[in-house]
C-alpha cells in the first residue's frame, strides 16, 4: 500500500458535499416499443437491429436473452420471442428528450449518457429542503447498499436521504408522465451513483453512503467494470498484471505511471477507492449527430457507397429536427483482421462549409439542396479512401457518419450568415487579364471546402468599388478642349501651341497626331516593337521628362516617338506634366483603334469591371 493509500481514510475527508442521481430508464428500446403497441406487454420481446438483438424486456430475460445476442441463438432459447426492428432511432430519441426535459424540473444540472442515462445534481435542492421544514432527512426511501451506520460528520447521510426522496418524486415523475419505469442510483459522487443503480433492477432505487464505497468497488468483477476504463486500457493493465479492483488498488502509483501517464494514473487509482471529482456537466444539444451500421462483411467499393449514401440519407432526416448548422462531418469504419479476429475502429473528418445548408427550414423540411448532398458524398468517399486502399482486399464490419462542431444559425438584418448560409458555388472571385502572357487560369482547392475557386492571373485586381471614379482622362480631355477652343491668354497654356493649332480642336490635333506615325508603324518589321511601346506606361515614358527641347527629342528617338508634324514639340513640352500624359493616354488609344497592325500583335484592351458587391460572389446555386 504506497503512500496515496494511507491518505484516504474515507471516514474522516469530508468531502460529500454534493448529492447525485444517476436515473437509467429498464429496457429501453423494449419499453418504446410496448408504449406504442400495448399489445406486445407480457410477450417476450426483442429489440432488433440486424442480425443481432439489441435489448429486450424482463419478459425475455427469463429465457435467457441477453444485449447483443445473435437473433438466431435468441430464437432457440425462445421461438416465441417477438422480434422488432430498432433501426431507427427517431421514437427514441424523442422518447429521451422528453426524460430530460423531464428532470430539468428538479435541477439544470443534467447530464445525458447515452439515450437511457442521466445523471442529476440535486445538490442545491437538497440544500433547501434542509433549510425548511423536511421530516424524512433521517429516512431513507428505497434500497440501501451496504451498513446504514455512517460515521462521516459533515453531514452527507441528512443529505443522502433528502437525495432518495428527491430520486424517488423522479421516478415518479416519469412513470405518471411517460409510463416508463426506471432505476436510481444516489450517492455523492457519480461513480457510485452509477454502480450502485445496477445493483436493484428493475424499477427501484438504492443509496450507497461514502464509508461502503470501498465495499461496492471490491464486489465488482474486474477492473473493466469500472466506468473510464476500456478496452485499450484494460488490455494495458492486464499487461501489468492488474486484473480486478484490489490488485488496481494495491499496485504502485509509479508503475502506473510509466505505462498510462501521470493524469490518468491517478485518476483511475483514484476510482479504485471511489473517489470521483468529476462534476455533473449539463448537457445541452448534442455535440454530433451520428448513425453507425454493423455488418458482417462488406468488401467492395460499391457496397460501400451505398450503405454511406443511406447512412447520410438518415443523418440528413436527424439534421432537420435540429436548428443548427454542423460544421465538420466525420466517417467511421471499422476493419476486420481476419488474422487477429479482432476489429480496428478507425475515423476521419473534414470540416464542410456552411453554404451546404439552407439559411432557413422549418421543423421537418429537408435542410440541404440534391447538389449540396452530392457534394457530401464526394466529400466522404474521399475520407473513405483515405482510411482504406480499395486496390488491396478489405474486409469492414461497420460505417459510420456523424455531424460534429455545430454553430446556432445567426440570422437578421445585420448579419453577414444570410450570404454565407445559402448553397454558394463561387466560380470566380478574381478576374485578371494579363498583358504579357494572356491569361492564365489558376484553381485553388481545399480540403475543407468542395467549391472550387477559379482565379485568372494578370497585372491588376477588379475589386469591387462602390462607385466609379473619374480618370485623368475624363478630367483633362474637357479642359484640354476648352483652352484650345478659345483666344483667352489666360485659358491657353501656351500662346505658340494656340497660333501653330490655328483653332484646331483638340479631336483634329490627334488626328493629325496619329496620322504622322502610320509610317513609322509600317516600318516596323515585327509586332513586338508595337507591343513592347504600348505596353510602356505614361508615367514611367515621362517619369524623368527633361526640361530642354534638345533632350526631348533624344528621348523621343530612343524611345521611337514621333509627334505630328503640324505640333511643334517645345509646344507639347511645356504642357502640364498631367496634361501631356493624358493626351499621350488618349493618342495611344485611337492609334490601336486606326492601327492595320494585325489584331494578333495589338494588345487587347481590358474593358473596366462593372461595379460589384459581396452579392456577385455569394451566388445561390439551388
Amino acid at each position: 500500500m504506497d503512500e496515496l493509500a494511507h491518505s484516504m481514510d474515507f471516514c474522516s475527508i469530508n468531502n460529500h458535499v454534493r448529492t447525485i442521481i444517476h436515473i437509467d430508464i429498464d429496457c429501453f428500446y423494449a419499453q418504446v416499443e410496448m408504449i406504442k403497441n400495448p399489445s406486445l406487454r407480457g410477450c417476450p420481446l426483442g429489440v432488433q437491429q440486424k442480425n443481432i438483438i439489441v435489448t429486450s424486456n424482463y419478459v425475455a430475460r427469463e429465457f435467457g436473452i441477453k444485449k447483443c445476442m445473435l437473433v438466431s441463438e435468441g430464437l432457440k432459447l425462445c421461438p416465441q420471442l417477438v422480434l422488432v426492428r430498432g433501426e431507427d432511432l427517431s421514437d427514441y430519441r424523442q422518447v429521451s428528450a422528453k426524460i430530460t426535459s423531464l428532470l430539468h424540473k428538479f435541477s439544470s444540472q443534467v447530464e445525458k449518457l447515452g439515450l437511457d442515462e442521466n445523471f442529476v445534481d440535486v445538490t442545491n435542492l437538497v440544500s433547501e429542503r434542509l433549510e425548511g421544514s423536511c421530516s424524512y432527512a433521517q429516512n431513507v426511501t428505497g434500497c440501501v447498499y451496504g451498513d446504514l451506520d455512517e460515521k462521516c460528520e459533515c453531514g452527507c447521510r441528512n443529505r443522502l436521504c433528502v437525495g432518495s426522496h428527491i430520486a424517488s418524486e423522479i421516478r415518479s415523475e416519469i412513470k405518471d408522465v411517460l409510463g416508463i419505469t426506471c432505476c436510481a442510483g444516489i450517492a455523492h459522487n457519480k461513480l457510485l451513483a452509477k454502480l450502485v443503480c445496477a445493483t436493484h433492477k428493475p424499477n427501484d432505487q438504492t443509496t450507497i453512503f461514502p464509508c461502503n464505497a470501498l465495499a461496492l468497488l471490491s464486489n465488482l468483477e474486474n477492473v473493466r467494470s469500472i466506468p473510464g476504463i476500456g478496452h485499450c486500457m484494460y488490455e494495458t493493465l492486464q499487461s501489468l498484471g492488474i486484473s480486478s479492483v484490489g490488485e488496481l488498488r494495491n499496485c504502485n502509483l509509479t508503475s502506473l505511471q510509466k505505462a498510462l501517464g501521470n493524469d490518468i494514473a491517478i485518476r483511475i487509482k483514484k476510482l479504485s477507492y471511489g473517489i470521483d471529482d468529476s462534476p455533473v456537466k449539463p448537457t445541452g444539444k448534442p455535440q454530433s449527430i451520428g448513425l453507425e451500421d454493423g455488418f458482417r462483411k462488406i468488401s467492395l467499393e460499391s457496397e460501400v457507397k451505398d450503405k454511406l449514401a443511406t447512412l447520410l440519407h438518415r443523418l440528413i432526416k436527424l439534421l432537420s429536427q435540429d436548428s443548427r448548422i454542423p460544421g465538420s462531418i466525420r466517417v467511421t469504419v471499422r476493419k476486420y483482421d481476419s488474422t487477429q479476429k479482432y476489429g480496428h475502429r478507425e475515423s476521419r473528418q473534414c470540416n464542410i462549409a456552411p453554404s451546404f445548408f439552407k439559411n432557413n427550414t422549418s421543423n421537418g423540411s429537408n435542410p440541404i439542396t440534391p447538389k449540396s448532398t452530392e457534394k457530401l458524398m464526394a466529400l466522404i468517399m474521399q475520407l473513405f479512401h483515405k482510411m482504406v486502399n480499395i486496390s488491396k482486399p478489405f474486409h469492414l464490419t461497420l460505417l459510420g457518419l456523424a455531424f460534429t462542431k455545430f454553430q446556432e444559425r445567426k440570422t437578421g438584418r445585420s448579419s453577414i450568415a444570410s450570404f454565407l448560409t445559402n448553397d454558394i458555388s463561387v466560380q470566380s472571385v478574381l478576374s485578371f487579364k494579363s498583358v504579357s502572357t494572356g491569361a492564365e487560369k489558376m484553381e485553388y482547392s481545399s480540403i475543407n471546402s468542395s467549391p472550387l475557386i477559379n482565379m485568372e492571373r494578370s497585372g491588376s485586381e477588379s475589386e469591387p468599388e462602390p462607385s466609379p471614379k473619374k480618370t485623368r482622362t475624363d478630367i483633362w480631355i474637357p479642359r484640354c478642349k476648352k483652352r484650345l477652343s478659345t483666344d483667352d491668354d489666360e485659358c491657353v497654356p501656351n500662346k505658340r501651341l494656340s497660333e501653330n493649332s490655328a483653332g484646331c480642336s483638340v479631336d483634329r490635333y490627334l488626328e493629325d497626331f496619329v496620322c504622322s506615325t502610320q509610317k513609322y508603324d509600317k516600318e516596323q518589321e515585327s509586332g513586338s516593337m508595337i507591343e513592347e511601346s504600348t505596353s510602356i506606361g505614361v508615367s514611367e515614358f515621362f517619369e524623368s521628362s527633361p526640361s530642354n527641347s534638345s533632350e526631348v527629342e533624344k528621348m523621343e528617338n530612343e524611345s521611337n516617338f514621333l509627334c505630328p508634324d503640324d505640333v511643334d514639340t517645345d509646344v507639347f513640352n511645356a504642357l502640364p506634366q498631367e496634361l501631356k500624359e493624358e493626351l499621350l493616354e488618349e493618342w495611344n488609344k485611337r492609334r490601336r483603334q486606326i492601327s492595320p497592325v494585325p489584331h494578333s500583335r495589338l494588345v487587347t484592351a481590358t474593358a473596366k469591371p462593372k461595379q460589384k458587391s459581396i452579392l456577385q460572389f455569394c451566388i445561390s446555386n439551388k
